[in-house]
Formats: C-alpha cells, structure tokens, sequence
C-alpha cells in the first residue's frame, strides 16, 4: 500500500458524479473475485458515554474499535477507518500499525462517512464490505459469509437475525398521543447488522444515486439491486450506550 495513504484524507474528498457514471456503464464488467475492501465507520460521537467516545472505550484488552478493525483486516485486503473530525493522529496511527490501510474523516451523515470512505478505494476493487465499529462481537465467519455470498452472485448480503418482541407502527391522535395503529406481522420482519458486503460498482452507484439512508443497503435496494439475508449473530450486538458495553463484555468473556 502506498505511503500516499498514511494520511488522515478530508470528507471533501468525495466521489465525483462523472465517476460514478462511468461506473454505472460498466456495471456488467467489473469481477467479484478482485480485491475486498472493508469500510469501518468510526466516525460517531459517541455522545451516550460522555467523554469517551464507545468506539474508544475499553472491551477485554482492546479498544471497541480496534477488535472491528482485527476481524475486517482478517477477513480482507485492504481496511479504510472512517474516524470523526479532529481525530488525525489516531487515524495515523491506526495506519502505521497495520490496522488499516487509509484513514479518513467522515461527515455529518453515515452516507457522508461511507463517501469519503469510497473516495480512497481502489478502482479494481471488486466487493466493499461496510462494518460499523461499534459492533466489535461480529465473527470472522459473518464477514466472509457476507463477501461470499457477493461472490456468488448477489449485489448485495446483509446479516439479520429474527425479531422476537412484538412491533406495532404508531400515530398521534388529535390529542398529541402516542397510539397503535397497527401491529406488524413479525414473521416477515428482520433486525438487519453489519458487515454488509456489496458488489463495489453497485454500491458506488447507490451512493451517487441518493442522498441518504441509515445503511447502505437501502441505498441498494432504492436502484433495484438484489439483496441477500443471510443469518446474522445474535451475538453481534451494537452498542450505542453504557448498558451495551457491559453486555458486550460479558459476551465478549463467553465467547472466549
């Protein structure tokens, strides 16, 4: 990998619109069997535990987000971190140990976060996986199911697990309450995790083709790409609060 990547790249650097049209043309020429990128968006702040950002905080011997960067290294070639702004030497230094590849600043939104990710991946590169690095449990095995499903011939292969608890869809009465307006059927319904692995040229064109989406693979879906469920773990938790972390490490403690 070159040196030209050692540095902390700015979210000014987005993916151009003539480029992405480019690649949507050559859609059907672009291999899956090319390199594997994984992007691990690091960017959030964390705001739930105060000072320290979760991806910073301790899970075993290790930070949150150095166990994600370990099992995205295992499992492809090159790493991109996306890290919040003002977080260039940890970005340096993630680069000079080998536990990614390039670092980058993300933006406001995940989707800006994913872009200025996808500004540094290589041209050839044939499937992108997209990890969230406060899921620090997900297995080595869930990355490659994801990336081999890709291989197979899906645009995209996202990780679920079943939802257990009952849903109901909400509305407000005149009142302002809050009331049921209907309860879903749970059957049909999935709680969806990352990694998320997708054909590379399909996911740039889902990110030039719309501005936005809680994961990346709704932006697949909005252009008609095919998406894949595979089993998830439900041990792959996401921790977004305090509680969360100490479930974590109790997992983390069983899993050995």
């Amino acid at each position: 990998m070159s040196n030209d990547y050692s540095a902390l790249t700015s979210p000014s650097l987005l993916i151009h619109g003539c480029e992405m049209v480019s690649a949507m043309t050559n859609r059907n020429s672009v291999p899956t069997d090319g390199p594997v990128w994984t992007i691990v968006l690091a960017a959030g702040s964390g705001r739930r535990f105060g000072v320290t950002p979760k991806q910073y905080e301790f899970l075993g011997n290790d930070r949150v987000i150095d166990h994600s960067l370990a099992v995205s290294r295992a499992a492809a070639d090159h790493v991109v971190v996306v890290l919040a702004p003002g977080q260039e030497r940890e970005g340096a230094e993630l680069v000079e140990t080998g536990a990614a590849d390039v670092a980058v600043t993300g933006g406001t939104e995940r989707a800006d976060s994913v872009r200025a990710a996808l500004a540094v991946i290589a041209e050839d590169a044939a499937v992108i996986v997209v990890h969230d690095a406060a899921r620090p449990l997900a297995s080595g095995e869930l990355h490659q199911a994801v990336v081999a499903a890709v291989h197979a011939g899906a645009d995209a292969a996202i990780p679920a697990i079943p939802v257990t608890d009952t849903i109901k869809r909400i509305a407000h009465d005149q009142n302002g309450r809050s009331v049921v307006a209907e309860t879903l059927d749970r059957s049909t319904l999935v709680a969806v995790q990352t990694p998320q692995a997708f054909r590379a040229d399909i996911l740039r064109d889902a990110h030039a083709s719309s501005a936005g989406a809680t994961d990346d693979a709704a932006l697949v879906e909005a252009i008609g790409g095919t998406v894949i469920v595979i089993d998830g773990e439900s041990t792959n938790i996401k921790i977004t609060g305090p509680n969360d972390l100490a479930i974590a490490a109790i997992l983390f403690d069983a899993l050995g």
